[in-house]
């Protein structure tokens, strides 16, 4: 007897909104006591790089806006649109409306398993179909409220979400140890090839 697949909307389970509008530009400020996340701060596959962001002079306006732990922001415009799960408490951080906010009730999704199989082929084929714009794609708040999701068990979405981030940190270490084994190689071809082998 199969089970019945029980298909949910982003829209029933999390709130989702816009980043911050800036009028101009993001700009590094030495005296910023605010992080910025931009487009060009982030990667498919790899953490938020907290400690790299660029600070900008905090206003009220962004107090809406600031970022806490277990919040999924996602890429919404551009031809990358994945998710990153905030898992940590940032320090007065925020990020610009080029991304959405996902605020996921965190009784029914976990935040990292949402980020997760936001980022898989069904979702992403989902993504593509309704993604707005012509040179630039958009993914409107109204399309991506109507994702389709697939909820597992709380325990079972925990274990995915953990073997998922265990599976990126192994293949971290693996990429590190190859540009490391590159890193030597180059350095017994420069001594070879120089004669001072």
């Amino acid at each position: 007897m199969s089970k019945t697949i029980i298909v949910h909307k982003l829209g029933e389970v999390a709130e989702v909104k816009s980043g911050f509008a800036f009028k101009k530009a993001v700009r590094d400020e030495a005296t910023g006591d605010t992080s910025v996340i931009q487009v060009k701060d982030v990667a498919p596959g790899r953490s938020i790089p907290w400690d790299q962001l660029a600070s900008v002079e905090g206003s009220p306006l962004m107090a809406g806006n600031l970022l806490k732990r277990d919040m999924v922001i996602f890429s919404a415009k551009g031809a990358k649109n994945f998710a990153w799960h905030v898992d940590r408490n940032p320090h007065k951080t925020i990020c610009t409306s080029l991304f959405h906010i996902i605020i996921p009730d965190v009784n029914r999704v976990d935040p990292a398993f949402l980020a997760w199989q936001i980022n898989q082929f069904p979702a992403q084929a989902y993504l593509t179909q309704t993604s707005a714009g012509v040179t630039v794609r958009n993914i409107r708040i109204t399309a991506f409220k109507e994702l389709p999701l697939i909820l597992p068990p709380m325990d079972i979405q925990k274990k995915t979400a953990h073997y998922a981030q265990a599976a990126y940190r192994e293949k971290q270490l693996l990429l590190d140890l190859i540009a490391n084994k590159e890193t030597e190689m180059r350095a017994l071809a420069a001594n070879i090839l120089t004669g001072h082998s």
